[in-house]
C-alpha cells in the first residue's frame, strides 16, 4: 500500500500569502517608525533662560533631547502652542506659569517659572553688611539680608572664586587695595549683590614715644666752608679722553608675549564631560586644559558643601547622575576658577539629591 503525502498548504490561495507578506511589511515599517520616534522621557533636556524673568522680557525656550523630532510648547498663559525646537516668548502678566513641552507626541515635561513685575523687583538684591574700610590681617565680619535666602555664596575679591557659604562669614584680607565683594543668594546669579571696600595697610603703633630732646639734628649750612684758593683742574678730565668708547649695541625690540588662554568650553560640553566621568570614561586629567592644571578649584555641590574638583570627580565616579544646574566662573585667561553644580543620583530607580 502506497503512502500518500498530504500537503496542508496546497489548497491555500496564493493571495493569502501575499496579504500576509504585506501585513508583515507594514508591521515592520510601523515598528521602525515608532523606534525612531522613541525618546527616553526621563532624560529629556529642555532649557528655559532669560536675563530677567519679568513681564515683557524675552524668555528663551530650547530643547536638546536626543531623538526628538517634534515639539509642542505650551507656555501656560493661554497663548498658541509653538512647534519649534527653539523659540522665544514674552509674558504680559506677572505670576507663576507651568510650561509644558510635549516631545514626539508622547513625552510631556513641565517646568514652573515665576514672572515678576518691575515694581516687585524693588529691593530684590541682597544687602551686604560690612565695614567700608578694614585692615590687612583683620578678621572682618560680614552679614547679609535677603528675604527667603537659603544658600549663600561669598566672594571676597582675592581668590577669584567662592570663599564662604555661610550667611555671616568672617574673612581676613591678605593684601591692600580695593576689594569687590560679591554675594549670590539661592544661586540667583542674575541678582548678584556687589559692594566695594578698601583694605588698608596694617597700622603699626609705636611701643615707646620718641624722645625728641635726644635726637641729634644736622648741622646748619653755615657750618660748612669751601677750601681757600683758586679752583684747580680736575685730572680726570684729561684721562677721560684716552678711554676707548665701545660702539653702541643695537637694541633688540621687545618681543610681545602672547598669553595662552584656556580653550573655550560651554556648560553643555562640561556637563557631557562630567557625565562621562560618572560613567568612568573620563578622569580629572581630561579637564587639565580647561582648569589650567589646577585640580583643586572649589566646587559648590548642591548648595551644601564645598570640595576640590578632583575630590568631586572621585565622588561621582561610577554613579548614574543627572545634572540639573551648572554654573562656571572663569578668569581673564578663560581658566575655570570654580563651579556650582546641582545634580541627582539614581538610587533604587529614584532620582535623589546626593547629600
Amino acid at each position: 500500500m502506497k503512502k500518500t503525502k498530504i500537503n496542508l498548504f496546497s489548497n491555500i490561495d496564493p493571495k493569502v500569502y501575499a496579504s500576509l507578506g504585506v501585513l508583515l511589511l507594514l508591521g515592520l515599517i510601523v515598528l521602525s517608525f515608532q523606534y525612531r520616534r522613541h525618546v527616553d522621557c526621563e532624560n529629556a533636556k529642555f532649557i528655559v533662560h532669560s536675563d530677567e524673568f519679568m513681564i515683557n522680557r524675552v524668555v528663551e525656550f530650547y530643547d536638546n533631547t536626543e531623538g526628538a523630532k517634534s515639539w509642542e510648547w505650551d507656555f501656560g498663559d493661554s497663548t498658541a502652542v509653538d512647534l519649534r525646537q527653539r523659540t522665544l516668548h514674552q509674558y504680559r502678566k506677572p505670576g507663576d506659569y507651568i510650561v509644558k513641552l510635549k516631545i514626539n507626541g508622547n513625552c510631556v515635561h513641565e517646568k514652573l517659572i515665576n514672572i515678576s513685575s518691575i515694581s516687585q523687583q524693588t529691593g530684590y538684591l541682597p544687602a551686604i553688611i560690612s565695614p567700608n574700610v578694614v585692615s590687612v590681617g583683620e578678621a572682618v565680619k560680614f552679614d547679609a539680608e535677603k528675604e527667603g535666602g537659603e544658600s549663600w555664596e561669598w566672594s571676597f575679591g582675592e581668590n577669584g572664586g567662592t570663599d564662604a557659604l555661610d550667611k555671616n562669614p568672617s574673612y581676613q584680607f591678605k593684601s591692600v587695595g580695593e576689594k569687590k565683594i560679591t554675594l549670590i543668594v539661592n544661586g540667583d546669579v542674575e541678582h548678584t549683590a556687589v559692594k566695594t571696600i578698601y583694605v588698608a595697610p596694617k597700622t603699626i603703633i609705636a611701643k615707646q614715644k620718641i624722645d625728641m630732646k635726644s635726637y641729634e639734628f644736622e648741622r646748619p649750612h653755615v657750618a660748612f666752608s669751601l677750601p681757600v684758593g683758586s679752583a684747580q683742574k680736575d685730572p680726570l678730565v684729561d684721562m677721560l679722553q684716552y678711554i676707548p668708547v665701545s660702539p653702541k649695541s643695537k637694541l633688540k625690540k621687545d618681543s610681545i608675549s602672547i598669553e595662552n588662554k584656556a580653550p573655550e568650553i560651554s556648560n553643555e560640553q562640561l556637563q557631557l564631560l562630567l557625565n562621562q566621568v560618572a560613567a568612568q570614561l573620563k578622569t580629572k586629567d581630561d579637564f587639565k586644559d580647561y582648569l589650567c592644571g589646577k585640580y583643586d578649584i572649589p566646587v559648590v555641590v548642591n548648595d551644601k558643601k564645598l570640595i576640590p574638583f578632583d575630590q568631586f570627580c572621585q565622588l561621582i565616579a561610577g554613579k548614574k547622575i543627572k545634572i540639573t544646574a551648572l554654573r562656571i566662573n572663569k578668569d581673564q585667561k578663560n581658566c575655570i576658577q570654580n563651579l556650582n553644580i546641582q545634580y541627582k543620583v539614581k538610587k533604587m530607580m529614584i532620582w535623589m539629591k546626593e547629600k
